[in-house]
């Protein structure tokens, strides 16, 4: 993998609703060509907010710096 470029990274990545709810949390993926992947865990876990951010189905989180 070393030479591969990766087909899908996410660094940080944090999704939070303006309901308050944290629904992804700072998730690191790097995920190269050839890979399988899959996305296990609990009802309410953030893997279906996950998709829709990596489809862009909904709107990314918005990046503040200070």
């Amino acid at each position: 993998m070393a030479n591969q470029q990766p087909i899908l990274k996410a660094d940080d990545l944090s999704k939070r609703y303006e309901d308050g709810v944290l629904a992804v949390d700072h998730l690191n993926l790097t995920i190269y060509p050839g890979e399988v992947y899959c996305l296990l865990g609990a009802n309410g876990a953030g893997k279906t907010t996950t998709i829709n951010l990596f489809l862009n189905f909904i709107p990314p989180p918005t990046v503040s710096r200070i």
